[in-house]
């Protein structure tokens, strides 16, 4: 490699570097322009389009540390027995279990971006989406190209409503596994939300649904009542209240009725039932199929 190739590397390196800042770094809004700024100003005095991805240098394994902990082989093995144990324990929904596991891993090898990569999972599962964040934001410190620790940032940040982070971290998450159709189908979903969510704050819309909009409207108290004050009716909801009389005729009679409930409440106030679909719409959460206690590379655990 030339003089020349070597600095397009360098610089292409830099600009990860910079990328990576922007996606896990708590800087202001100020700083993140000026990062910005800084990173169109490389593109622009570098062509780095010949240097491949696989290329690029973590610039922070180049600094050494004198303070870094220095882990044996055999206490390795024994943070992979921790991690294994956490592994069995979220397979049964033993979170609890599960997270002590995990942090003991990480108290003996805090060097495995996998460890906090699985923490961040079980924090979720515990609905502790800052520590997931926490923990998803270290895991990308130590593996910068951690397709999975992107993804579970996503779904922390979903799960906080911060959907424009959201999309930024699933963006990121199918830069490095482009072919994940969850990933894929996540990042649908952050930008969908994103945009309802500005749509409700430009129109003054109220999500989630505020019910005092039914019990406030005698309209729609009056209709309900008719509805289900009707023999009919009445004697559908009773039947499904015993199991042993439930059958396919009773179905299509609830169904029917579900379908002139909704078409009533709809004639009465359209704007209570759209503002319906629109929570039930928002209620759709971010996918995580895989399993939480894999590695990344399930054919090879990874110490």
């Amino acid at each position: 490699m030339d003089n020349l190739e070597q600095k397009k590397k360098l610089v292409l390196s830099i600009i990860k570097f910079l990328q990576d800042e922007l996606n896990i770094s708590n800087l202001t809004e100020e700083k993140k322009e000026s990062v910005e700024v800084a990173i169109q100003c490389l593109e622009t005095a570098y062509d780095t389009s010949s240097i491949k991805d696989e290329n690029v240098v973590n610039l922070l394994t180049l600094i050494p540390s004198t303070s870094a902990k220095k882990v044996t082989d055999q206490q390795k093995l024994e943070a992979e027995k921790f991690k294994n144990e956490g592994n069995s324990a979220i397979k049964n929904d033993q979170y609890n279990e599960a997270l002590y596991f995990y942090t003991k891993a990480i108290d003996i090898n805090p060097f495995n971006a996998v460890y906090y990569c699985n923490r961040a999972a079980v924090y979720s599962k515990l609905e502790k989406h800052l520590e997931a964040i926490k923990d998803c934001k270290e895991a990308i410190k130590l593996d910068p190209t951690y397709g999975k620790a992107y993804s579970r940032l996503g779904i922390a940040y979903s799960n906080l409503n911060m959907f424009e982070d959201a999309r930024t971290a699933y963006k990121t998450a199918l830069k490095y596994d482009p072919n994940n159709t969850m990933y894929e189908n996540n990042l649908r979903l952050a930008e969908a939300r994103l945009a309802q969510s500005q749509t409700d704050v430009a129109s003054g819309g109220q999500l989630p649904l505020d019910m005092s909009q039914f019990f406030n409207n005698p309209a729609l108290i009056g209709m309900a009542t008719q509805m289900l004050s009707d023999p009919n009716f009445r004697n559908v909801m009773s039947g499904f209240m015993n199991v042993n009389q439930i059958d396919s005729s009773n179905m299509e009679v609830l169904f029917q009725a579900g379908h002139t409930l909704a078409n009533r409440m709809n004639e009465v106030d359209p704007s209570f039932m759209d503002n319906l679909r629109r929570s039930m719409n928002q209620q759709q959460a971010p996918q995580d199929n895989t399993n939480p206690g894999d590695s990344k590379k399930p054919e090879e655990p990874q110490s």
